[in-house]
């Protein structure tokens, strides 16, 4: 473990079970039974905060299904722990939010999928979850809580996502679109036939595109270009680890096929520090992708193990589709042509403010030469 490699961040899937029937979702249905033990998330609080970790999430499934979802925040916020809740608010209380508003570290994550009630349902399967959840993103907002929109785009909603951008623009809330959904956790790909095509993603990030995104991305791609094969991969099991409701300890969320421990047998210092997996997840570097390390797209693209391993039948890590690559490709082609065109009307429009400005010199040169004489 190297000086850097200290933990900082749990992610608990407070519950499997949930509410909603998501047509995306990385954890199958048949998986989504069970919330986790009190006593024992209590005790990993605990344990985390002895090893200074300072960032809990809360997820699932949907979280506020546990019966002692309260005490977890208020756990939280004895122990100085900032939190994240990821839930889709269709069970949100005022209790919740009464408890949420005592810590000032606390945030909200939740998705829309559309403001289209019936594409948003869809995505769902829960009739009247769009009302909630809307109704939830507010009532936080009027509470003073910070709240993020997430908003993966899909074929049932690739003609409705921007309306959320813009509603929460209006709102002055954070939203984060992802345009490729990743694959379930079991491999199997099932969800995939909700995945937008390369065509569709076309009209996605023209709809999407903008100056400001346009300049987050190509910003964002030149810190990725300078990384070399010698860098780690990604941060997983360097700064953070994910939870299960069984106990369970797997790299990230979604990437649940790959125990590396269980804090039922052992504690999370004994896992953190002695499992050969998380050793063996820190050694990975950059040139383990060999074909990523010199791409021209390696900007616009992330490497995730997770990803890969869901995507293909054998849970190999290191094999990467070349869908995502063209993903990669097309994102990069779309911004940069984008910035060019930009950069060129801009070009044209000072050399158009130029050219008038000369010309009302000349003019006025002239007319005083003709009063002189």
């Amino acid at each position: 473990m190297g000086p850097s490699d200290f933990l900082r961040s749990i992610h608990f899937d407070v519950a499997s079970a949930c509410n909603e029937h998501c047509v995306h979702c990385y954890i199958p249905d048949e998986c989504k039974t069970k919330t986790i033990e009190t006593n024992l998330i209590l005790r990993i609080l605990e344990e985390a905060r002895r090893l200074n970790a300072i960032h809990v999430t809360f997820s699932g499934g949907e979280p506020l299904l546990h019966k002692d979802f309260n005490d977890f925040l208020k756990r939280c916020r004895e122990l100085d722990l900032s939190v994240n809740v990821l839930s889709n608010l269709t069970m949100l209380t005022d209790d919740h939010i009464s408890e949420m508003v005592k810590n000032p570290l606390l945030s909200v994550q939740t998705s829309l999928y559309s403001m289209d009630p019936l594409a948003h349902d869809s995505i769902t399967g829960l009739v009247g979850s769009f009302n909630k959840t809307v109704d939830g993103i507010l009532r936080l907002i009027e509470a003073g809580i910070p709240v993020q929109i997430s908003c993966p785009v899909m074929k049932q909603n690739k003609d409705s996502f921007i309306d959320v951008v813009v509603w929460a623009r209006e709102h002055n809330v954070a939203v984060a679109v992802e345009p490729v959904i990743f694959a379930s956790c079991d491999h199997s790909g099932g969800n995939l036939d909700n995945r937008i095509s390369l065509d569709e993603l076309d009209a996605v990030l023209d709809k999407e595109m903008s100056e400001g995104f346009a300049r987050v991305i190509k910003e964002a791609a030149s810190e990725k270009e300078l990384l070399t094969g010698k860098d780690p991969v990604c941060s997983v099991c360097r700064y953070s680890l994910c939870v299960s409701v069984e106990g369970n300890v797997f790299p990230c969320a979604g990437w649940q096929s790959n125990v590396i421990g269980n804090l039922n047998a052992s504690t999370l210092k004994e896992v953190w520090e002695d499992s050969e997996k998380i050793r063996w997840l820190r050694g990975i570097k950059r040139d383990s992708f060999s074909k990523c390390v010199s791409c021209e797209n390696r900007g616009y693209c992330t490497v995730c193990m997770m990803a890969n391993a869901n995507e293909n039948p054998d849970g190999n890590p290191f094999f990467i589709d070349d869908f995502h690559c063209k993903v990669a490709s097309k994102t990069r082609r779309k911004v940069l042509d984008f910035l060019e065109i930009k950069q060129e009307a801009e070009s044209d429009s000072q050399s158009a403010v130029k050219e008038v400005g000369t010309s009302d010199a000349t003019g006025q040169m002239g007319a005083t030469q003709a009063w002189k004489s």
